[in-house]
């Protein structure tokens, strides 16, 4: 009777263990679809909004944050910056990185559920 038991244990661990293995598969094939629709953010990196004020008028603008200086700076391309600016809300450079940012959490998140199976 324990060794039917056991059997049957070492059955069901080895059905639990493919469906894993299949999962991650598919995780991974997803991450590998996300990655070629367009480019991704470096890793880190967030989009901060700030504020200036000129003319007694508050006026609001976006930009990308790195934890390590990655971007070029606009003045000197040979030294690097932890910010890059993206103009007003709607502009071009901001719905890019949006769009960006938008993958690299996407692809972040399937990462993380990947760790958490293995």
């Amino acid at each position: 009777m324990s060794t039917q038991k056991s059997l049957k244990t070492s059955q069901e661990a080895t059905l639990r263990a493919k469906q894993i293995k299949s999962l991650i598969r598919k995780l991974k094939q997803k991450i590998q679809k996300i990655e070629p629709s367009g480019e991704v953010a470096p890793p880190h990196c967030h989009i901060i909004r700030y504020q200036i004020n000129r003319n007694q008028k508050i006026y609001w603008y976006y930009k990308l944050q790195a934890a390590e200086p990655i971007f070029p700076m606009a003045t000197d391309s040979n030294k690097k910056t932890k910010y890059f600016y993206l103009g007003k809300a709607g502009s071009e450079a901001h719905i890019d990185a949006v769009e960006k940012l938008t993958r690299r959490d996407l692809i972040d998140e399937l990462q993380r559920v990947i760790n958490s199976l293995l």
